[in-house]
């Protein structure tokens, strides 16, 4: 899609948005005359609301638009920075509804002159408007053998002269892009994303950067390191197990480094504690932190961002076999805790505890984040419209939270309290992989997060479980169904503060 600014609306275009605040009482008669006879009519037979993200779309007479679509901007009071993103998408799904392939639009001039009660910087503005398009018009038909006619050829947007606002729509391109990209790699069936898929992924994007450095260590590496939380779970399978680690080199040599972990299960059977029937289907999105890291590094080289960053990814399956790690299992980690494997299908925590304690002796990353579709709990708590965020340090947590607010990739923030950190404990190892009160189905999101506390040592830690919103059971506004890309625009407003 080819984003256009101009400083007047774009005649040669197949449709013409125009936005609609609930205040308006011209109703576009400077325009036309016939527009605004038309929309008082709308209004007056309630075919035209004025509450936001409505739509109507009617025509103007010896006018070169093929159609004009008017969106409810709501009162200018209650608008919002997302109601940019929301009001693009309504342009995205009407022209592929229309199967048109271009629009024009006055939104963003009409917000920036009109919205005064909120502060939306044209950096901020031009964001949020392509981070809108481009998220709406992500479609995963790779294997279709009828692809839908939705492409669309360019949006022009009308607003005044702002390198400030260009600068914005560069922006929100690369995180939508990278955030589509993630989207991809989960909506592939496991046959075709595997550790080894991940692992040539990985290369095909990084392997020429000099800001970046690869590193894979194989099962023979991982083994003679003591890395055997991450390998009992990978014993049942055929594929191998990788621990790929991407260090982006943004930043100064001296500045302290950022580690992100991305759970990477490519599928996950569950073990000897195997899912029940009808679960299976959707645990190839076992690898959405992985992709997370991926688009996330993705979008912070093509932007720029003068940061160092370690992104590590952990990644195997999680299988059923002869040789499989069974219930009641001893593991010693890489950090040398011992494990007793109380349910084989809590694997997630087993394979981000070797990657977190690997990844902080060996870079002494200052700060670490994890993310992983850990716990079913986490969607029981939060249904699919926040991660969960549970963190050793406060200051950390409030960062990723506000990053979230404004990304609207949000998290929620669980309790840590001291009452919980001994509930992993064993009684003949160091440690359980499932909690004394798992019986009760108590506080399972946070005791996930306990778990993989205790392979922290001095860094700052927040834990995402992002089972909540990495894979969607419908679509909503601008995320379709499925994959999301949760993560990636979460982590990259964080980077760019």
């Amino acid at each position: 899609m080819n984003i256009q600014i101009k400083s007047q609306l774009d005649t040669t275009c197949d449709v013409l948005v125009l936005g609609l605040f609930e205040e308006d009482t011209e109703l576009y008669a400077k325009y036309n005359s016939h527009l605004a006879e038309d929309l008082t009519a709308a209004i007056q037979a309630k075919r035209l609301e004025r509450t936001f993200g409505k739509t109507y779309s009617t025509k103007i007479n010896n006018s070169t638009y093929e159609h004009v679509l008017i969106v409810s901007l709501g009162k200018k009071s209650e608008f919002k920075a997302d109601h940019i993103r929301r009001a693009m998408q309504r342009i995205v799904h009407s022209l592929n509804q229309w199967k048109h392939k271009s629009a024009t639009t006055n939104i963003l001039d009409l917000v920036q002159k009109e919205v005064k009660d909120i502060k939306i910087s044209d950096k901020d503005l031009g964001r949020l408007a392509a981070e809108g398009l481009i998220l709406s018009d992500y479609i995963f038909d790779k294997y279709l053998t009828k692809k839908a006619d939705t492409k669309i050829d360019r949006i022009v947007i009308q607003f005044n002269d702002s390198k400030d606002f260009i600068i914005g729509i560069n922006e929100g391109k690369i995180i939508a892009e990278s955030t589509n990209f993630a989207k991809n790699l989960v909506n592939e069936p496991s046959n075709v994303v595997t550790p080894t898929y991940l692992e040539k992924a990985v290369k095909q994007i990084f392997s020429k950067n000099p800001k970046i450095k690869i590193t894979v260590l194989e099962k023979a590496q991982m083994e003679k390191l003591g890395l055997n939380a991450l390998l009992g779970v990978a014993r049942a399978s055929k594929e191998p197990p990788k621990l790929i680690i991407i260090q982006y080199n943004g930043g100064n040599v001296k500045d302290k480094s950022v580690a992100i972990v991305g759970k990477g299960i490519t599928f996950d059977a569950g073990g000897y504690d195997i899912k029940p029937a009808g679960k299976f289907l959707d645990m190839k999105c076992d690898m959405s932190g992985a992709a997370a890291v991926i688009g996330t590094i993705k979008a912070m080289n093509e932007l720029g961002v003068k940061k160092n960053i370690i992104g590590v990814i952990p990644s195997c399956e999680n299988m059923v076999d002869g040789s499989a790690q069974k219930p009641g299992d001893i593991v010693k980690a890489f950090n040398g805790k011992t494990i007793e494997i109380a349910n084989t299908d809590a694997e997630g925590r087993l394979i981000l505890a070797d990657a977190i304690a690997y990844a902080e002796k060996t870079y002494s990353p200052e700060t670490i984040i994890d993310l992983a579709t850990l716990t079913g709990a986490c969607i029981v708590a939060l249904g699919f419209y926040a991660a969960a965020i549970v963190s050793n340090d406060d200051e950390l947590s409030k960062n990723l939270i506000e990053a979230g607010n404004a990304s609207y990739d949000r998290v929620w923030p669980l309790p840590f309290y001291e009452e919980y950190q001994d509930l992993m404990d064993g009684d003949i190892t160091d440690l359980k992989n499932l909690s004394k009160q798992a019986n009760d189905r108590a506080a399972g999101t946070i005791t996930g997060g306990v778990f993989i506390s205790k392979f922290v040592d001095k860094a700052k830690w927040a834990h995402l479980d992002i089972a909540s919103t990495a894979y969607v059971p419908e679509e909503k506004e601008y995320t379709q169904k499925y994959a999301t890309g949760a993560g990636v625009r979460l982590l990259s407003y964080y980077f760019m503060k």
